[in-house]
């Protein structure tokens, strides 16, 4: 990916989210996720009350390795904090027999907003994610994309993913749903650490 495609990085700071933050994570994530386009404009808001709800038990969790990262650009015109995009760090576990494989670090619901995208805040909520798995002990990282999700793979294959498995299910045996791929990143203390900072904006503590 070219340096030119983010030669307008929006400046943004990366915190833990908040329950204040819930309605602007919300409608990042559905616009993201479900935009209202045809028919799902009629759906919008229940989808969009739904993450709301799922997302608000998720930051409640007392669960250890759980983190959701929120990237916020200041708005100076309104004195607020604008979410302007998001991701989420937990634990898990792969295989058939998942009881006995070991827990891994898995990154879920990366979503920018629409009008920042390709402005670098991808990039930052990714190098945050890969600092906080290190800050918890863990030197690999774990995703999903779907194939077909072309500016997503190119984005992750910058920052260092590889393809670990295909996963083939039947609807995409019939073409009725792309094909979803594990992606792995092996973290790197110096690397993670060099990357952050050299991003155009700060990592705030939680």
């Amino acid at each position: 990916m070219s340096s030119s495609a983010y030669s307008s990085s929006i400046f943004c700071n990366i915190r833990s989210a908040k329950v204040k933050d819930l309605q602007q994570l919300a409608e990042v994530l559905t616009s993201s996720f479900y935009p209202p386009l045809g028919w799902r404009r009629w759906v919008y808001p229940i989808l969009r009350f739904g993450i709301y709800e799922d997302l608000k038990q998720r930051l409640q969790t007392t669960q250890q390795h759980y983190r959701c990262l929120a990237a916020i650009a200041p708005d100076a015109a309104n004195h607020l904090d604008q979410v302007v995009g998001t991701v989420e760090i937990s634990c898990r576990r792969y295989g058939v027999l998942t009881f006995h494989q070991p827990q891994q670090v898995y990154l879920s619901n990366l979503a920018v907003r629409q009008d920042c995208r390709r402005r670098g805040v991808a990039r930052r909520l990714l190098a945050a994610s890969e600092q906080q798995a290190l800050d918890w002990g863990f030197r690999e990282l774990y995703l999903h994309v779907m194939a077909n999700n072309k500016s997503a793979r190119q984005l992750y294959h910058h920052m260092g993913y590889q393809v670990q498995q295909a996963e083939t299910t039947v609807l995409s045996l019939l073409n009725a749903q792309p094909q979803r791929l594990l992606l792995k990143k092996e973290l790197s203390p110096r690397a993670a650490s060099s990357r952050l900072h050299s991003m155009p904006s700060q990592t705030l503590p939680s």
